[in-house]
């Protein structure tokens, strides 16, 4: 049988204000307990005023005394203390309040964080618990400072709550999914199969690759993006040996994508465990002048991934969304792949815009569905 839920009242009594009912109730002083239970005057005078609470061994003795179980005083008293911490938190609420405001509220209503109907108090505990900390200080601390490194530019500025926001969800999201302990040079090997995916429509290219660096001990996930944060997608560590790249659908273009899943996977096989990894939209050409060199790492590995040995020069030399066409399939990957290289290499866009194509937004629900978070 399913148990009732437990009711917790908004207001709650203090222990002493119930001895002194009692006392009053049995027509005992208060001197006259403390000679019964070998406690001082002012003890129990304390206890009535409210000045201190009942302790464990105070209840054993006032059991003794009273013929009242312990654990009568003690519920008392813990339900008194856990309304006076919720009253105190209360008193918080206007500051919390400017903190759960900074994340974007449809996003968590629509993974079912939040509510329409929650409160002020309600959204900020539960905002609470789901980054799991017990203060806005203290989400600071564990999302913004130590676990993420946040690449900033000067063209460009994160919205560093949403984007811990939509790192959480990674997490949450990737929680469920069990793999056996990372390999690298198995995920090197899986990450050559991923150029024959792009030629798959992107739901079905995803659970191809989901499923190829699961066998390398690395669960993919996608989650679609929380505005202002410009996240292509992100390396993240559920513990010293379990990864997860995050991918999201930035620009809805599947040459991004699958560049953006290449980059990530280059972070694993190349660069130290345990290192946070966020690929920024625009960040490249924003830090031209003082590059990361783990980053050109990242971009050279799924460059050379993606394309066979002159396949630049060859996707430079084209003229004609044909020819692009022609190439893509000499070449063994997607017609998006070739289409997106021709454009950053020739910046001549009308001719391969046609063939670069577009993430739906059906095919955005599709991936979705594939990494749950309700």
């Amino acid at each position: 049988m399913s148990q009732p839920n437990t009711l917790h009242p908004d207001w709650a009594l203090h222990p002493g204000l119930m001895l002194a009912q009692m006392l009053e109730q049995k027509g005992i002083r208060q001197s006259e307990l403390a000679e019964r239970t070998g406690l001082t005057a002012k003890h129990i005078n304390q206890m009535v005023k409210r000045a201190v609470s009942v302790s464990p061994d105070v209840a054993l003795l006032l059991e003794r005394a009273l013929d009242c179980p312990p654990r009568f005083w003690s519920n008392i008293a813990d339900e008194y203390e856990r309304q006076q911490s919720e009253a105190r938190e209360r008193i918080k609420l206007p500051e919390y309040q400017t903190w759960a405001k900074s994340f974007h509220t449809p996003t968590l209503n629509r993974v079912g964080i939040l509510t329409e109907r929650d409160d002020d108090f309600t959204t900020v505990e539960k905002l609470l618990r789901f980054f799991g900390v017990a203060s806005p200080d203290a989400f600071d601390q564990t999302w913004l400072k130590p676990r993420v490194s946040f690449r900033r530019s000067q063209a460009f500025t994160v919205a560093e709550h949403n984007t811990a926001l939509w790192l959480r969800l990674v997490e949450r999201s990737a929680e469920p999914f069990n793999v056996g302990p990372f390999r690298p040079a198995v995920l090197r090997k899986r990450a050559t199969l991923i150029p024959a995916m792009t030629n798959l429509d992107v739901p079905n290219g995803f659970l191809a690759a989901q499923a190829a660096l699961a066998e390398a001990g690395v669960v993919l996930v996608f989650v679609r993006q929380v505005p202002e944060t410009r996240v292509c997608a992100a390396t993240w560590w559920l513990g010293a040996d379990r990864p997860v790249i995050g991918i999201t659908e930035r620009q809805r273009k599947p040459d991004i994508f699958w560049f953006s899943l290449l980059h990530e996977i280059g972070h694993l096989v190349l660069h130290p465990r345990r290192t946070t990894y966020l690929d920024l939209e625009g960040e490249k050409g924003a830090s031209a002048l003082h590059p990361d060199p783990a980053e050109k790492e990242a971009d050279a590995f799924a460059t050379d991934m993606l394309l066979p040995a002159g396949a630049i020069q060859l996707i430079k030399a084209a003229t004609t969304r044909q020819e692009l066409t022609l190439l893509a399939a000499k070449l063994g990957i997607g017609g998006p792949i070739v289409a997106g290289q021709y454009g950053h290499l020739t910046a001549n866009w009308p001719v391969c815009s046609p063939l670069r194509g577009k993430i739906t937004d059906e095919q955005i629900d599709e991936l979705e569905s594939f990494c749950a978070l309700a």
